[in-house]
């Protein structure tokens, strides 16, 4: 059966489609409007939340850096001042 056969015998979902498109081209047309409408009012040029006016404000103090080194046991990397662990085999004991 070719297209156009099926597209005979079934009359009804081209008449669906159809309402389909309309549907679509409708909706299309309608957002369209409301963007263009938007758009020419200024609304859409304006931003919503605006961002607050710069601080002179010092930056904060940067963190403290601790040095780290791998523990002889586990392999996991522990700062070098950091106290005794819970592992028996802790070195730092």
């Amino acid at each position: 059966m070719t297209r156009a056969a099926a597209r005979r015998d079934n009359p009804i979902m081209g008449f669906f489609g159809k309402i389909l498109v309309l549907a679509i081209v409708i909706a299309a047309a309608w957002f369209g409007y409301r963007w263009w409408q938007r758009l020419q009012s200024g609304q859409l040029e304006r931003p919503r939340n605006p961002a607050p006016a710069p601080r002179n404000d010092p930056p904060p103090p940067p963190k403290p850096v601790d040095d780290m080194r791998a523990c002889p046991v586990c392999g996991d990397f522990v700062a070098v001042n950091a106290r005794r662990c819970e592992r028996p085999t802790c070195p730092r004991g």
